[in-house]
């Protein structure tokens, strides 16, 4: 009897211990970011928005990441007020990283025939690369917004666009695989500013700088300085670590001169490759230009080109800008749609819930706005809407709907789960998720345990109590 029970316990732990650890090997926490409609970038435009029809539908391209993905579509019927021609600017605004091919999804119409755009790279929302992180900044503020749309050149602190430069690049050789290449300079940052490319180790103290590289075939290694010139000093190693000297190397220097922009411009394209054609070429300028900026404060005058590139893994304010024309007193049907995903959190239920945020306030740029219809198309995995900022009718087919002569006074967001409720259980298993973390698996086995040790002792002292 003593062995039948050790067994059934060893075989609740293997299982539990199993299926537990599987289901939360996931993280807890996976970002995205808000959506939104078409906003005027004229607060006086004669146009009056009579409609929208906005359409949550993830039937149609279901992702298996962290949370499913929507096709959202906004569809306007607009109406121009006034008796006279209207050439309409207009702005959709969304949050993206440049890097990530933002616009591939993206379309926008006026009665059913596509509109060209231009694109505009606006303020940081969140710096940090890793979705697990919470957004810093979700400011939707339209001024802001229309700040961006700009055709007025970043001006920097450190330098100006059209100031030359001094780009060295340094063609090293060895017979030796394993020989290490080092350039040291002193400079004072105040006078001149460094921007540096193909190395792989960095050393500072105060105006000292150590920058090395392996010598590998086809590696290209670049010093680019603006301002006051600085003397070079060259060495070669027998190793990463830079302690052993040899002459066993060759090097070539070829310099140019180029204008800041330039050089930017340039790096960026190499780095890049093909880029957007409907982007502001002012915008991509400012973008690393501004990025430049910040470092060279940052790092009292010197960084990487490396660093100047890491800005375009920052998530964005991006901002599609378009016209649409309209004849005196016409009505015209305007549309956008684009994929979307939503926040993943799974900190507090035992499985994930997912939010889908719609930024409402620009619409009040408009002349006038009325009639908003919603309606969500949800997913088989998590086909019920647990929660919502504005009161959805559930309808048959996973669909839910919403009807407002008006806009609300707050944004819309609406949140699914793969139950129609959170229960009890759910919310216990998310608060020791939240609580241990990645050692939740193993604090709910032990409970599980300590609980079944503690009901077999009762049951063995009740058993030795009645004699058997």
């Amino acid at each position: 009897m003593k062995k039948t029970i050790k067994v059934q316990l060893i075989m609740i732990f293997i299982l539990l211990f199993n299926t537990i650890v599987y289901a939360n090997s996931a993280p807890t926490y996976w970002t995205d970011f808000p959506s939104t409609g078409i906003i005027a970038i004229d607060k006086n435009t004669p146009i009056k928005v009579l409609k929208e029809d906005l359409l949550f539908d993830f039937t149609k391209d279901y992702s298996r990441s962290y949370s499913p993905s929507a096709k959202v579509t906004a569809l306007y019927k607009m109406e121009n007020s006034s008796n006279k021609y209207a050439s309409v600017q207009m702005a959709f605004p969304f949050i993206g990283r440049y890097n990530d091919n933002v616009t591939d999804d993206i379309v926008i119409a006026a009665d059913d025939e596509n509109i060209s755009y231009n694109l505009y790279i606006g303020d940081i929302v969140q710096e940090s690369e890793y979705p697990f992180m919470e957004p810093e900044n979700t400011d939707f503020n339209i001024d802001n917004i229309l700040k961006s749309i700009t055709d007025k050149k970043y001006a920097a602190n450190n330098f100006k666009e059209d100031e030359v430069g001094k780009l060295y690049k340094f063609n090293v050789s060895s017979e030796d695989d394993k020989t290490n290449f080092a350039v040291s300079f002193n400079f004072d940052h105040e006078k001149t500013k460094i921007i540096f490319n193909g190395y792989n180790r960095f050393e500072r103290d105060d105006r000292y700088i150590r920058i090395g590289s392996s010598v590998v075939e086809d590696r290209a290694m670049e010093i680019f300085v603006i301002g006051e010139d600085i003397d070079f000093d060259f060495k070669g190693y027998t190793n990463g670590s830079l302690e052993e000297e040899t002459d066993i190397f060759k090097y070539e220097i070829i310099t140019e001169e180029k204008d800041v922009e330039a050089y930017l411009m340039d790096y960026m394209n190499s780095y890049l490759g093909n880029h957007d054609s409907n982007i502001s070429y002012i915008s991509l300028y400012n973008l690393y230009a501004q990025s430049l900026d910040k470092y060279l404060d940052k790092n009292l005058g010197i960084c990487s080109e490396e660093d100047v590139m890491s800005q375009i893994r920052a998530a964005r304010i991006i901002t599609l800008v378009y016209t649409v024309d309209f004849p005196e007193n016409s009505k015209k049907d305007v549309s956008v749609s684009y994929n979307t995903k939503g926040t993943m959190d799974r900190r507090k239920t035992s499985e994930a819930q997912y939010t889908y945020d719609y930024i409402l306030n620009p619409a009040r740029n408009w002349k006038d706005f009325k009639n908003l219809n919603i309606k969500i198309i949800t997913p088989e995995e998590a086909p019920y809407v647990i929660n919502s900022s504005i009161e959805l009718k559930k309808e048959d087919n996973n669909s839910y709907t919403a009807y407002l002569e008006k806009l609300p006074k707050e944004d819309f967001f609406f949140t699914i789960y793969p139950k129609e409720k959170v229960t009890l259980l759910d919310s216990v298993e998310g608060h020791l998720n939240r609580s241990f973390g990645y050692f939740a698996p193993i604090v709910i086995v032990f409970v599980i345990l300590v609980f079944a040790i503690f009901v077999i002792g009762i049951i063995r002292v009740y058993k030795s109590k009645n004699g058997n």
